[in-house]
């Protein structure tokens, strides 16, 4: 390995570390919420939106589909809501007027029925219900994945760390996997994430990496996709 390779996975790793501190501050103040059932779907929601897309957009469509009332407790909490799909679809193509961002997702057709279906199977049962389920973080991650329209592993990983229920689950975005490329953890063409799986297999290798530096996959994780994020923008 020639000096420069390995003083860019030293400064990456570095950086990943500086910021762990922080985030483990932040997502520790998630502990004590009191989470209702509005904001457990609106940090859902987001997670199924935000999925192949800038986190800023996802952010931004997300807060057009509260402003529009599409999150309220009226549209899911009913057996049918047979508009809820189209009015979805509207925001998502950006032509909802009164929104407070201008933002079109690029898949509004597939998303739309997606929440349109998670919202049919949470009519059933809310998340406060869900959560409340007495399993380990990996069974409640599938559980999510089996049960919810538009959640994969990584989208259900990514809720679960949110909302405070588990920080040893990882989330394997485009990010985090080219820093485990980057620094030796997992070859990119090694890496399966289209499974359970292959997700479950390829997450043990930044879990084991977390441990080493003495944090949850779930601290480490959010630290890379910020660093890696940075990088990224700025041309490195």
């Amino acid at each position: 390995m020639d000096c420069s390779m390995q003083e860019k996975r030293c400064r990456y790793e570095k950086a990943v570390r500086s910021l762990c501190p922080s985030i483990s501050k932040q997502l520790d103040d998630r502990k004590n919420i009191s989470w209702c059932e509005y904001e457990l779907r609106k940090e859902l929601v987001g997670c199924v939106i935000g999925s192949q897309i800038r986190n800023e957009t996802a952010v931004n469509i997300t807060e057009n589909l509260d402003q529009a009332g599409l999150l309220d407790d009226k549209q899911w909490h009913c057996k049918k809501n047979n508009n809820f799909e189209s009015r979805v679809y509207e925001v998502l193509i950006g032509e909802k007027r009164g929104m407070p961002h201008h933002s079109r997702h690029r898949f509004p057709k597939a998303r739309a029925k997606q929440l349109g279906q998670a919202r049919n199977e949470l009519s059933k049962a809310p998340l406060t219900e869900r959560l409340s389920a007495n399993k380990t973080p990996q069974l409640m991650r599938k559980m999510f994945v089996d049960n919810i329209s538009g959640i994969g592993p990584k989208q259900a990983s990514m809720f679960l760390r949110n909302v405070g229920v588990s920080y040893e689950l990882a989330i394997l975005d485009t990010h985090v996997l080219r820093f485990m490329d980057m620094q030796g953890i997992l070859p990119a063409n090694k890496a399966r994430i289209g499974t359970m799986a292959g997700y479950e297999k390829t997450e043990q290798h930044i879990v084991s990496y977390a441990d080493s530096l003495g944090y949850p996959a779930g601290y480490l994780d959010w630290a890379i996709w910020a660093t890696m994020k940075a990088a990224r923008e700025l041309g490195l």
